[in-house]
């Protein structure tokens, strides 16, 4: 994946963040899950943030049905292909 920096998935392997180059903030940080056909990761909604912690909170709010399972693992994310959502 091109301008990933790192990644982070659940126990699981469906939910998770990435880190990414980005001109303004030098970073950005998204919350992803993982298409069951293609295997592909998947950034949620377009949704971005300026630190780990706020995309990971993502996933604790009430208003969507992405739970994550366990703790998050930095793992390599040279392996999965990215997607952006449409």
């Amino acid at each position: 994946m091109q301008g990933i920096l790192a990644m982070w998935l659940d126990e699981d392997g469906r939910l998770g963040v990435i880190e990414r180059k980005d001109e303004r903030f030098g970073s950005s940080f998204h919350p992803i899950k993982r298409d069951e056909k293609t295997r592909e990761m998947i950034i949620i909604n377009n949704l971005w943030y300026t630190t780990y912690t706020g995309a990971r909170h993502y996933f604790r709010l009430n208003t969507n049905d992405y739970r994550v399972s366990g703790r998050m693992q930095k793992v390599d994310g040279m392996q999965w292909a990215l997607r952006e959502s449409s």
